[in-house]
């Protein structure tokens, strides 16, 4: 399928945030995608790209951008930038990250012209941000992957008012069994129907990244991939799809 890709910049308040935008010549969806901790990386961008190829118009924000614009810190195999990220990761303001991330759903939909929400798609820090972004503003689902602090999160996760769905590997160096648990009884406590929630036996953090050769599984990868689409999917059914802007 070929995509239309770009780099976009969204605006907020009187600044613009970055972001990588991909998508179909008709998508039948929208998605924000959110990084891991090292940014915008080529391995974030080849997730938007899959997913635009599976239809859905694929929108990866910076959301760093206002601690450092375009931050690119590889794939976490190198210790420099495995701690930079870190530092990254711990200055970041999540509170107002969602007023960021917030804008960028607002203009996915628009730039759409959709009528229906965007889902959320997080991995690591990013699954931390999809919860935060959908306990905040109406989406159409939520999707987190390998979320980290979820634990602490059980206020937001009851708030959510789209179906959700979890993933986590069960050899998780950020997410310990009992971690995991306390995530599973959250979403086990909403009582929903379309809610989903998934382990993976002896995947690691950071399984679903193809270019993290140390952590990447490829057996989990697709069976996460496809149990992602199929939700996605799931969210859209009565969505007509749309031409998509240029």
């Amino acid at each position: 399928m070929d995509l239309l890709s770009t780099n976009v910049s969204i605006p907020i308040g009187s600044d613009r945030m970055d972001a990588y935008f991909t998508r179909p010549a008709q998508a039948s969806g929208s998605i924000v995608l959110i990084q891991e901790i090292f940014g915008v990386t080529p391995a974030m961008r080849s997730i938007a790209d899959d997913l635009a190829g599976a239809g859905y118009a694929v929108v990866v924000p910076d959301i760093y951008w206002r601690l450092a614009r375009n931050l690119d810190l590889g794939n976490g195999e190198d210790a420099n930038e495995r701690q930079a990220a870190v530092d990254y990761s711990l200055r970041y303001d999540e509170v107002t990250g969602v007023l960021d991330l917030t804008a960028c759903a607002d203009w996915l939909q628009a730039e759409q012209a959709a009528e229906q929400r965007p889902i959320a798609v997080g991995f690591c820090l990013g699954g931390r941000m999809a919860v935060r972004l959908a306990a905040a503003t109406p989406l159409s689902g939520m999707i987190s992957m390998y979320g980290v602090g979820l634990n602490k999160l059980g206020d937001l996760i009851q708030a959510i008012r789209c179906p959700v769905q979890f993933h986590f590997g069960t050899n998780d160096n950020h997410n310990p069994v009992e971690v995991i648990q306390a995530v599973r009884d959250e979403v086990t406590k909403r009582g929903r129907a379309n809610d989903e929630f998934y382990t993976y036996e002896g995947a690691e953090h950071a399984f679903f990244n193809r270019l993290r050769a140390d952590r990447f599984n490829p057996g989990a990868h697709e069976l996460a991939r496809s149990r992602a689409l199929r939700f996605a999917a799931s969210r859209f059914a009565e969505a007509v799809p749309r031409d998509s802007r240029a």
